[in-house]
């Protein structure tokens, strides 16, 4: 902090008789300005209940993150939306990535851009992610969670079953290995950095690196095998959109694949945890879909609403003042979008307390954002969903929890909450 020097008279300047000079002593730093904490350890487990309290009492708060850092929470559903649709809440914070500058796979990625440069790169993968290209790959994503649902149950004879690393984890991963059409030669040693870069909790810095490395060497070798035998696969269209359009770097290209499978891995497993939960504390909305499958589709999106692995969007930083109401955030400030108290927005969400798959409200969810940033993966995880939860629901006719739900440990950080661990306990099959 900039202070003042000290100042003394000079002693020529004084006469013999004077006393003398008494130094002026600079100010004292100023104390950090006390701004609410409510982000911590507590909020992983009940987000909602920290949330509603601000949505309902201070929709756009001034904070400090468990970072340290301050930031304006903006928590009512109508400005959450608009806050994802302003140019003025950035990204980037103003800085383009230099195109011209050698990187790595995931040191640059599409949260690091605001448009236009966000733009011409996410544009590449649109059309190998439509609902229509995700669905050719139902049949192979539907195999891999009847064999893993099957290796859960030999495992477990009569006991429970820990359904994060027995099924989410391995099913999201496969999925993602059979819309990118990974080589079964490559799958075992790719998922270690995979997961490892998911959850870089208690992690050395050498780990991380050679994760990141690995993902690099991986993507890249795909790019020039994909180049002369293209197939039907994300990594072939994504390259072909290239070919024929420009408009990006090789590097980015690189991060823009790379960033699809990792952001697709862990947000997906997740949902899928966090949906479960959901279905274990309301047994007749788990029963009725057991009952009627045909409903888990929509279901989806409402189990996206009642509980969201992000909380809050990528931080934005604001370009310019803006005003959410009667509030300004002023230039440069720290903006978080919460995505989760909007989900829960009674304005939007009649009764939004309520588990209701039948919602008519549930798609205008913003678990997968909106606008500019909107998910590029949205489509996939919708069918990773649906199809984990149909076999989840179809295996067993009974699940219940393990442990009380209240006791599931909650890990993570504010902005990605991870759910550890979900043992369960099946009542036979379906």
């Amino acid at each position: 902090m900039d202070t003042e020097p000290v100042v003394m008279a000079a002693p020529s300047a004084l006469p013999a008789s004077a006393p003398l000079p008494v130094p002026v002593a600079a100010p004292a730093p100023a104390r950090r300005q006390q701004l609410p904490e409510p982000l911590g350890a507590g909020f992983l487990a009940r987000p909602e209940e920290t949330l509603a309290e601000i949505r309902e009492t201070c929709p756009v708060a001034r904070i400090r993150t468990p970072a340290g850092r301050p930031a304006w929470l903006v928590t009512r559903a109508e400005d959450v939306r608009a806050g994802f649709l302003d140019p003025r809440l950035s990204l980037s914070g103003g800085h383009v990535p230099d195109p011209g500058v050698r990187r790595r796979a995931l040191d640059v990625t599409l949260v690091n851009y605001d448009p236009p440069d966000h733009t011409r790169i996410r544009r590449l993968a649109t059309p190998a992610l439509t609902p229509a290209r995700m669905a050719a790959h139902r049949d192979r994503i539907e195999q891999a969670a009847v064999e893993l649902l099957d290796a859960a149950d030999a495992a477990r004879g009569r006991g429970p079953v820990e359904l994060m690393d027995a099924f989410a984890r391995p099913f999201a991963f496969r999925s993602l290995c059979e819309v990118f059409e990974v080589r079964e030669e490559e799958r075992t040693a790719l998922y270690g950095p995979v997961a490892l870069l998911a959850d870089k909790a208690g992690c050395s810095v050498r780990a991380v690196e050679d994760s990141v490395a690995r993902i690099d060497a991986f993507v890249r070798g795909e790019m020039a095998r994909r180049t002369s035998a293209p197939g039907e696969d994300v990594v072939s269209r994504v390259l072909a959109a290239w070919h024929r359009q420009g408009g990006a770097t090789e590097d980015e290209v690189a991060s823009l694949l790379a960033m699809l499978f990792l952001a697709g891995f862990d947000s997906t497993v997740q949902a899928i945890g966090m949906s479960v939960v959901a279905l274990l504390g309301h047994r007749d909305v788990q029963d009725s879909l057991r009952e009627e499958p045909s409903r888990i589709p929509r279901a989806v999106d409402e189990l996206l609403r009642w509980d969201t692995p992000g909380p809050f969007s990528t931080k934005r930083v604001a370009l310019e003042d803006v005003r959410f109401g009667e509030t300004v955030i002023p230039v440069g400030s720290g903006v978080l979008l919460s995505v989760a108290a909007a989900n829960h927005d009674p304005r939007c969400h009649a009764d939004p307390g309520t588990l209701d798959p039948d919602r008519d409200t549930a798609a205008r969810h913003l678990s997968f954002g909106l606008g500019p940033h909107y998910c590029p993966g949205s489509a996939l995880a919708r069918l990773e969903l649906t199809v984990a939860l149909t076999a989840v629901l179809g295996r067993w006719h009974r699940l219940e929890p393990a442990v009380p739900l209240d006791e599931l440990s909650w890990g993570g950080g504010y902005l990605h909450r991870r759910l550890a661990a979900l043992p369960v306990q099946p009542g036979g099959p379906a």
